[in-house]
């Protein structure tokens, strides 16, 4: 039989002594807080370490490299680089470009109706350069997702920083050569990529985001595209007007991403092929980016690396300093128009502009001074085109009784022989009032592209208007209102009257309302409604273009009409030119050969109007 076990208190009292000096001891040898938090670093270091040797062996083992978010704040390194025209920080993230600041610029302030903020290009990760490969794993490296390491040295002016990647034993190198000007040198060199990658190219790709740096989002949007230089034969190429994207297989030098005043642009000497961009309206609705643009292209290994020289250029778009900045013709990223247009802008109105500029008056009394000598140079168009108006004005009443005889459609040909004759008699030519107004088209349009492009007004103010290249808003509506952006521009509506009154002085609505009708001619009394309807298209045009443009058609009107009074109350007196008209009616006049070919062949066509005449009362017999 088992005896029955009976508790042991000296064994308990034991224990109880055992744990009395555990407890002693703990007390005794215990770390103070200094000595713990000092073990806690010491073991992170050491995470650390281990950490960063297993990144350099086996980066890269996803689609897309993986890099610790916590490496990356311990690791890698910004650099600043900065002269007194830009600032440009380096990000060690990727290596790439993190910041470009423009100075001596200011970007548009909403709550302060004017230009008060830093002005960025680059800024908050919307830059993103990439170069992109298969190893031969069949995973994807890409650099903007690699650590970089940096160091900085200087040569005189230059600072001189290279940033290092390494992966699988190679590495990628970035070196940036930093000087005085709005560029950076920027050259790309591999060391045992061979040893990572099979492919014989590897993938370039450069997107940005365009900050909204100007008042005015659709004036933003209609000048702001992706423009390139060919590199055999220097053509300045740029996609405008609906979707913004295109591929080239020739070679290209350059590409610049172009905002309406500032562009970045991308060089590289060797030429780049086979190459693709876009650009993209952000919605008005987004307040600070203005248009998406991306740049796709590839880089041909040599000898199985890469080595390659770029420059990056982030330049306000002024036409006279880009076309003594380099020679790779970045002045024709300005949008001055082509052929006769972009002459007339670049060598007439850019001369006449800032020469009156450096009188050192306010930029409103440049453009009004630019105006009077437009309009002295025009003059002259003018006069011959009011001339013309009265000669016409005083052979009305005879081609009017010239309506009256040949009401008949069938008399169509006869009446049009008359009139020429009358014309010729009289020694008036009809389309001689048509060709000084031909002639002042060009001139239209190149101010048209004039004003929201010459970057010296940009930002300068002038009565009401806070920006001479953007609309005034002092006077607000409400936003339902289409068409017109929630503001009424004072300068669009100023210029309306004014073209409404020299309408009236000039006598252009009586011309047309009391013209007689010609034959294959428009409607002049639908012409007549139309100089009434004009005036609204042009408004709700101006009131969201640039102001400096309302503001010189509104002195260009008012000029035009003190020149029409005094031409028609002092230069030209209709009762000379109705004597000179009689006395031409007198003269012999020779006709030319065009003249005599055009008789002809009227006569003809006359005799064939009617045998068809003819031909159709014999069906009906």
């Amino acid at each position: 039989m088992q005896n029955e076990k009976k508790f042991d208190f000296n064994q308990l009292i034991g224990f109880i002594l055992i744990g009395v000096l555990f407890l002693g001891y703990y007390w005794m040898t215990k770390p103070t807080e200094e000595e713990l938090a000092q073990a806690k670093k010491e073991l992170a270091l050491k995470e650390q370490q281990q950490a960063t040797a297993t990144q350099a062996q086996q980066p890269n083992n996803t689609a897309n490299a993986t890099i610790d978010s916590a490496q990356i704040v311990t690791e890698v390194k910004n650099i600043s680089l900065e002269n007194d025209k830009v600032k440009i920080d380096l990000n060690g993230l990727g290596g790439q470009i993190g910041l470009v600041e423009i100075k001596n610029h200011l970007a548009y302030d909403s709550t302060k109706g004017k230009d008060a903020q830093p002005l960025y290009l680059v800024k908050d990760g919307n830059n993103r350069f990439n170069l992109s490969f298969k190893d031969k794993q069949g995973r994807i490296i890409n650099t903007a997702d690699l650590p970089f390491s940096s160091s900085v040295q200087q040569n005189g002016n230059a600072s001189i920083v290279t940033m290092t990647a390494k992966i699988n034993g190679g590495e990628i190198n970035y070196i940036y050569t930093f000087d005085n000007t709005y560029g950076v040198n920027f050259q790309v060199n591999t060391r045992g990529l061979s040893t990572m990658t099979s492919d014989q190219q590897v993938a370039l790709d450069w997107s940005l985001n365009g900050f909204s740096l100007e008042k005015g989002k659709d004036q933003e949007h209609y000048w702001s595209h992706t423009y390139y230089r060919l590199k055999d034969d220097k053509d300045v190429e740029y996609e405008l007007f609906g979707a913004d994207k295109w591929t080239e297989k020739e070679s290209i030098d350059w590409i610049a991403f172009k905002q309406q005043f500032f562009a970045s642009i991308l060089s590289f000497d060797e030429g780049l092929k086979n190459t693709s961009a876009s650009s993209e309206n952000i919605p008005v609705d987004d307040p600070k980016y203005n248009k998406a643009f991306k740049f796709n292209a590839n880089l041909d290994l040599k000898a199985g690396e890469l080595n390659h020289q770029f420059t990056w250029d982030f330049v306000p778009l002024d036409y006279k300093e880009l076309k003594t900045y380099n020679d790779k013709d970045f002045q024709n990223i300005v949008s001055y128009g082509w052929g006769i247009i972009g002459w007339l802008n670049k060598f007439f109105f850019l001369n006449i502009f800032q020469w009156l500029a450096n009188l050192g008056l306010k930029y409103g009394w440049v453009i009004f001074l630019m105006t009077i000598v437009v309009k002295l140079v025009l003059s002259p168009i003018m006069y011959k085109q009011y001339r013309q108006s009265a000669m016409m004005k005083v052979l009305r009443p005879e081609l009017n009784e010239l309506n009256e005889k040949y009401k008949d459609p069938k008399d169509a040909m006869k009446k049009q022989q008359e009139t020429m004759a009358i014309y010729r008699k009289a020694g008036v030519n009809p389309l001689a009032g048509c060709l000084p107004a031909l002639l002042q088209i060009p001139i239209f349009y190149a101010l048209f592209r004039f004003f929201p492009n010459v970057i010296d007004l940009r930002g300068k103010p002038f009565w009401f208007a806070e920006d001479l290249t953007a609309f005034d808003s002092v006077i607000q509506i409400p936003d339902w209102i289409p068409f017109l952006n929630g503001h009424l521009s004072i300068f669009a509506m100023l210029y309306i009257v004014a073209m409404m009154v020299y309408f009236k002085v000039s006598g252009s609505m009586d011309n047309f309302g009391n013209m007689p009708q010609q034959e294959g001619m428009p409607n002049m009394q639908f012409m007549k409604y139309m100089m009434y309807v004009m005036p609204i298209f042009f408004f709700v045009f101006l009131n969201n273009y640039a102001s400096g443009l309302s503001w010189y058609y509104l002195v260009s009107n008012v000029i035009n009409i003190f020149i029409i009074l005094y031409i028609k109350n002092v230069m030209i007196n209709e009762e000379k030119i109705h004597a000179i008209i009689q006395e031409n009616k007198t003269k012999p006049k020779k006709e030319s050969k065009f003249s005599q070919r055009m008789q002809e062949m009227m006569k003809k066509a006359q005799e064939m109007q009617a045998e068809q005449e003819r031909m159709k009362r014999q069906n009906k017999k």
